[in-house]
């Protein structure tokens, strides 16, 4: 894969650009809407961003503890001196 335009790209990284691709058009359907009604936002920019950026923020954490937890592996038991006994 050298980066050229027509390389495949892996199905993970085209979910994410479908996902902004989706999220950016909705964005852009709602600001048509809030237009045409002339209607202000209900938050200001900057605080509808720090929101969104909480969202995002919280989602990642979750994502990676969620990932630790699974891979975390079950304990070794020890059988303890009695089992060692009967061993050669």
């Amino acid at each position: 894969m050298n980066g050229s335009p027509g390389t495949a790209r892996s199905p993970r990284a085209v979910a994410f650009l479908r996902a902004a691709a989706v999220s950016f058009a909705a964005g852009l359907l709602m600001g048509a809407v809030y237009w045409a009604l002339d209607i202000v936002s209900p938050a200001p920019p900057l605080l509808g961003l720090t929101g969104l950026f909480g969202i995002v923020v919280r989602e990642r954490a979750a994502h990676a503890v969620r990932a630790r937890w699974r891979r975390r592996v079950p304990a070794v038991r020890d059988e303890g001196p009695a089992s060692r006994k009967d061993r050669p």
